[in-house]
Order: structure tokens, then C-alpha cells, then sequence
């Protein structure tokens, strides 16, 4: 599913410094900065449930944004969100920085693993083991997947899946090829086999 962009609307902030935005934060507003591909820094300010409602409902940071920057001459460019800060009390997003970006080029950022299934190992009475919550891609704004889909289905015990076991179309995955992302260890009484039969081996 293609990450199609979404439309939010900012407004120009004349004034800047902390002071500045704890004005902007207590009139309830969100204060932010709009830069990069070689622009000038523009401050600007938004409403929070805008924001909240112009966010993809799945891949919430990695949203891609057709961003208007309101004023005598609105200006609209193609942005992510390349940090923000949250008040963790109020679990409120208290400043956003978006980037500019090229809609043809690469961007850099993490998604969510998603393991599905149930293997073959594990209904044998091993134990799945996962190792990654998220990983490193690059891929160009509108490519950006929800996640990483892992099926586990087909693996047996003692089993490894790896990264280099996994691919996304548009996109490249930036991990360690050999890194694990999920492994099934067999069941006790197989452990217990294996050990035993290791020590008579050795004598």
C-alpha cells in the first residue's frame, strides 16, 4: 500500500526563541520549523488536532505531507517529519520539525516489524524467539511501508530467519543481512536429548 500524501496546513511564525514558542503553546498551538533541500528555515505554527488528523492512522511519523505554508503567498511543499518533541505528562506533541524532500529520492527512517503466523516449530512445542522491533530502510517518501511483514509460519525448530530472508518491494533494508529477526528453539525434552547425547559423544 502506497504511502499517499496528506495534506495539513501551517501557519507562519514572525517570532522565534523558547519564549516564542511557550507563547505559541499557550494560545494551543503546536510551534514548528519547516527546512532542508538547500531552504531557508521558515517557523511555523499548527493546530494540534489538525496535526493529529492529518497524521497516517498506521504510519503515524513516517506520514508523507503535502505541506502549505499559509500566508500572502501560501507556499506548498513535499515534507516528513523529521523530529518532534512530546510532554510526556500530557502526552501532547509540543514542537514538530518537517523536512523538505524530493518525492523522487530516498529518504532514511525505521518501520515496525510485524511477525504473523504460527510455526511449525512452535506447534511442536518449541518457543519462537524475536530479535527486531523496528528496522532501517531507505526508500523514497511514497514507498514508505506501514512495516515489515514476517511470516513465521514455516519455521521448524532451531530454524533462523534473517534479514537477508526478507524483502520489501521499492524499498532496502539497511540491517545487517545476517542479523536474525526470528528463530525457533526446539522443545525441552530435544534440548535435553541433544545435551545428553553430546556428553556420551564425549566420552
Amino acid at each position: 500500500m502506497k504511502n499517499n500524501q496528506r495534506e495539513i496546513t501551517v501557519q507562519l511564525r514572525t517570532q522565534t526563541g523558547k519564549g516564542a514558542a511557550r507563547r505559541v503553546r499557550r494560545g494551543g498551538l503546536i510551534p514548528g520549523v519547516v527546512y532542508g533541500k538547500g531552504g531557508e528555515h521558515v517557523c511555523v505554527q499548527l493546530d494540534p488536532k489538525e496535526f493529529r488528523k492529518s497524521l497516517d492512522p498506521v504510519r503515524k511519523l513516517n506520514t508523507f505531507f503535502k505541506l502549505t505554508i499559509a500566508g500572502d503567498k501560501p507556499v506548498t511543499e513535499a515534507a516528513i517529519i523529521a523530529d518532534h518533541q512530546v510532554n510526556a505528562l500530557k502526552d501532547a506533541v509540543i514542537h514538530v520539525d518537517f523536512l523538505r524532500v524530493d518525492p523522487e529520492q530516498e529518504i532514511t527512517t525505521k518501520i515496525p516489524v510485524n511477525y504473523s503466523g504460527r510455526s511449525v516449530g512452535v506447534l511442536a512445542g518449541g518457543k519462537l524467539k524475536t530479535f527486531l522491533r523496528y528496522v532501517k530502510i531507505s526508500a523514497r517518501p511514497g514507498d514508505i511501508p506501514e512495516s515489515l511483514e514476517v511470516d513465521i509460519t514455516p519455521l521448524k525448530a532451531n530454524d533462523t530467519l534473517r534479514i537477508k530472508d526478507v524483502s520489501i518491494e521499492d524499498v532496502r533494508i539497511l540491517e545487517n543481512p545476517s542479523q536474525p529477526l526470528a528463530f525457533v528453539a526446539p522443545p525441552k525434552a530435544k534440548k535435553a536429548e541433544a545435551e545428553d547425547d553430546k556428553k556420551k559423544k564425549k566420552k
